[in-house]
């Protein structure tokens, strides 16, 4: 009997389904806090360069400078001036700084002066954080289909705690910038065998519910990721805070058992038929004494060079969904990490676009009836309207308060769009592909999405790189029209909500119309078909 099959009969998501996603996306939780607490780690407070040995506060009394303040032309806070008198103005580079402690009491940045000409360290170890998420994408992917789910999840939490406290006891930063890459490959190694651990042993019509609703458990994560930083406002404490949960799942060794679809992939038949008459007996099911499970042979392998041969539509599609995939995915993270840079109170600012990732994903839940197409492409192109209407207001509106109040809104605004076409796109692409290749081409569109994670925060913080008079509109203008210009493209895919399926390239290739056709003809020929006739 085939696994599918078999869901059907005990259950497409049972109590045993429910305990086993339960336990499956509690860690997604994790995961969460690990992919953005770079908001709070590498937050750069106001600085300014101390004016004398003895200054450590930021609020200082500049009367009792030797010197007059208001002489200084244009204040550059990278500069000492602390050698001048009088209107006699002295600049040297500066050779330490001091920081407010409004928000933080300690960041990296603060840790090891990553300001002026060491600005570019907070943004690289973001990028790389981003560069092992890439990594680990592939790492555990191969991992997980060779040694199995389950000891591929274990491996990457045991690595993830590893490097995790390693980040935050690093004297150096070289050090905690290669060891949080290391924590971006396993976290997302970690939420790659989550999600799979999740999706295979329920049923096809839950897949999709399932898909948004692991979402809810990592979105949740950036919640109380919020709190976390709030109440410790130290880059270590907050370091430790989100690794230390992650000791709690090393106890999926014992509550989480192997996929059965992978156990059947590798003929391991005795282990999957058990493990689903485990689901069977807590959904109680009684299977029958002879119940053994079969592997589906009926759909074979392709290769991706034949997509070229013979599958030029699908080919074009596949290119359209790289880079729609890549400018949401730098969009989306691109944002996220903003939520520092725009003004205001930065956990206020988060926590906003945290809420506004909940409602996208409510959103989402009306996929089958609203559609993937229609979903996909308002969300790119609300999100790329936000961004560059970032870029008007900073044009036209000079009073800073109001310039703030409109950068809050349109970030959310922005992240509302982006977190739809984000978790739309996972089932559209899924569904646009044929069987026979479905995970290859989602593994080529996942890893160009992580080289736009890689890019995000550089496309974020270029504007410490660029003229101040282009620094606050360069970064929502390149993410607006990229975003705006792979909504534009997302209008040349095809609907697939309620189509039948390709299972071949053949198939893809003139997927929807001919493929209905088709359909159609045969239905034609053979005649109205009974309900005996349809059962499998």
């Amino acid at each position: 009997m085939k696994l599918d099959k078999v869901l059907e009969t005990i259950g497409g998501f049972g109590k045993y389904q429910k305990f086993q996603f339960f336990l499956a996306a509690l860690p997604t939780i994790v995961v969460g806090f690990h992919q953005l607490v770079a908001v709070f780690l590498n937050a750069t407070p106001e600085f300014r360069c101390a004016h004398n040995s003895t200054d450590e506060s930021f609020e200082f009394n500049l009367a009792s400078l030797s010197y007059n303040f208001s002489a200084i032309e244009s204040y550059d806070p990278c500069v000492d001036y602390s050698s001048s008198f009088g209107n006699q103005i002295v600049s040297e580079p500066c050779q330490k700084f001091v920081y407010s402690k409004e928000y933080f009491s300690k960041t990296i940045v603060t840790e090891w002066d990553l300001v002026c000409e060491e600005n570019f360290k907070s943004t690289l170890s973001t990028m790389l954080y981003m560069a092992g998420s890439l990594i680990g994408n592939l790492v555990f992917g191969i991992l997980s289909d060779v040694i199995g789910r389950k000891k591929a999840m274990v491996l990457a939490m045991v690595l993830l705690i590893l490097f995790g406290f390693g980040a935050a006891f690093s004297p150096y930063y070289y050090l905690f910038a290669v060891l949080r890459m290391g924590v971006g490959g396993c976290a997302t190694g970690l939420y790659m065998c989550l999600f799979v651990i999740a999706m295979e042993l329920v049923g096809k019509q839950y897949r999709v519910y399932i898909g948004v609703a692991v979402r809810y458990f990592y979105t949740t994560g950036f919640v109380i990721l919020t709190g976390i930083a709030y109440l410790s406002k130290d880059w270590f404490y907050t370091q430790i805070a989100t690794t230390a949960p992650a000791l709690l799942f090393l106890s999926y060794i014992w509550l989480v058992p192997e996929s059965a679809r992978w156990l059947l992939s590798k003929e391991r038949t005795a282990e999957a038929s058990e493990v689903v008459s485990r689901a069977a007996r807590m959904n109680g099911v009684t299977l029958p004494d002879d119940f053994s499970l079969e592997q589906d042979t009926s759909v074979s392998r392709a290769s991706l060079s034949e997509v070229l041969k013979k599958g030029r539509t699908l080919f074009a599609r596949a290119l359209i969904l790289c880079v729609t995939w890549a400018s949401g995915c730098a969009g989306y993270y691109g944002l996220s990490l903003n939520s520092g840079n725009i003004g205001g109170n930065i956990y206020t600012n988060f926590l906003l676009s945290v809420v506004v990732e909940f409602m996208s994903y409510t959103v989402c839940l009306s996929i089958n009836k609203l559609g993937r197409k229609k979903l996909c492409i308002s969300g790119l192109l609300i999100a790329g309207s936000a961004c560059i209407a970032t870029v008007l207001v900073d044009h036209f509106v000079e009073d800073d308060a109001q310039l703030n109040g409109y950068h809050i809104a349109l970030n959310v605004v922005g992240k509302f769009g982006l977190s739809i076409s984000h978790c739309t796109i996972y089932v559209w692409a899924a569904e646009l592909y044929p069987t026979t290749l479905r995970n290859s081409l989602l593994g080529l569109n996942a890893t160009m999405g992580r080289i736009g994670q890689i890019l995000a925060p550089l496309v974020n913080d270029i504007g410490n790189f660029v003229p101040e008079k282009y620094s606050k509109m360069l970064s929502p203008a390149i993410i607006g029209t990229s975003v705006i210009l792979s909504g534009l493209l997302t209008f040349l895919l095809p609907e697939t909500a309620g189509r039948k399926l390709p299972e071949t390239i053949e198939e893809a290739n003139v997927f929807p119309r001919q493929l209905e056709a088709k359909e159609d003809d045969f239905k034609k020929a053979v005649g109205p078909l009974d309900d005996a006739q349809t059962k499998i």
